[in-house]
């Protein structure tokens, strides 16, 4: 459900030649307080005994509640449970590998979802996440119409550092995602061991501190997204329009080294 968690993307200061050139490299922390990831909407109907029809972020996917791994449209595998009355239980892999596992809990009244997910970093440390939904269609069950109104994110830093003179290599050293690009307008592949295969990004410049950019998955539009860094190169600015959620996620971050 919080998959658009791990594709928030953004790091090592050089020199102050490069900050001057390049606003973006640094060393970056998110600041979640002052980030907006809520907004995001999701829909699950019935597809017949002990099966779900989830739809998200422009795509569809149907999966029955067997325990046994099906796919998914995110190139990665999920097994659902249903592990109570009001209680669903994923375990998602890729490739075997297992990515973490997610349940759900609908509240007493029926009308949030409470989602918690666990796994492990790249580091081998435990990581964790939860988040909330709300109602905004259907009466009963987890059928219906949810919005995200709380997430928290399982990373906290984010790395940056030049490629060649008009590039950046991003890197999430707590998730182990990464990705290195030009500001050329091409794709290029993004790597993590909790992202769909088949996601790309490409970006332009459109200022001396500004940046438009586009995540596809498999050459389908999943988001579109602005990047900015404030006029004194301390605070960045990441926004996400993904598409099918009414509201864009905005993170954070300030710079951990010195411009």
């Amino acid at each position: 459900m919080a998959k658009f968690i791990f594709t928030l993307a953004f790091a090592l200061l050089w020199s102050s030649a490069g900050f001057a050139e390049n606003p973006f490299i640094g060393h970056w922390k998110v600041d979640p307080a002052k980030s907006q990831l809520t907004g995001s909407i999701s829909s699950i109907a019935a597809a017949g005994p002990d099966t779900w029809t989830f739809h998200e972020d422009g795509y569809s996917w149907t999966i029955k509640a067997d325990g046994t791994p099906q796919s998914t449209p995110f190139g990665d595998d999920t097994a659902m449970k249903v592990v109570g009355a009001k209680a669903w239980q994923f375990t998602n892999t890729s490739h075997g590998r297992l990515l973490g596992t997610e349940t759900w809990v609908l509240s007493a009244d029926e009308n949030t979802i409470k989602w918690t997910i666990a796994g492990q970093k790249e580091n081998g440390e435990p990581f964790s996440a939860t988040g909330v939904m709300k109602r905004v269609a259907g009466k009963s069950g987890f059928e219906g119409t949810w919005e995200t109104t709380e997430v928290q994110m399982t990373f906290t830093e984010v790395d940056i550092a030049a490629n060649g003179d008009d590039g950046i290599t991003v890197t999430l050293p707590e998730d182990g995602t990464t990705y290195s690009l030009k500001f050329d307008g091409k794709e290029y592949p993004e790597h993590g061991p909790r992202l769909p295969s088949g996601m790309t990004v490409s970006a332009t410049r459109t200022g001396a501190r500004t940046v438009k950019a586009i995540t596809r998955l498999n050459g389908k539009p999943f988001d579109e997204e602005e990047w900015e860094v404030s006029p004194d190169g301390t605070t960045q600015t990441y926004t996400q329009y993904t598409i099918g959620s009414p509201k864009p996620a905005i993170v954070i971050l300030h710079r951990m080294d010195t411009p």
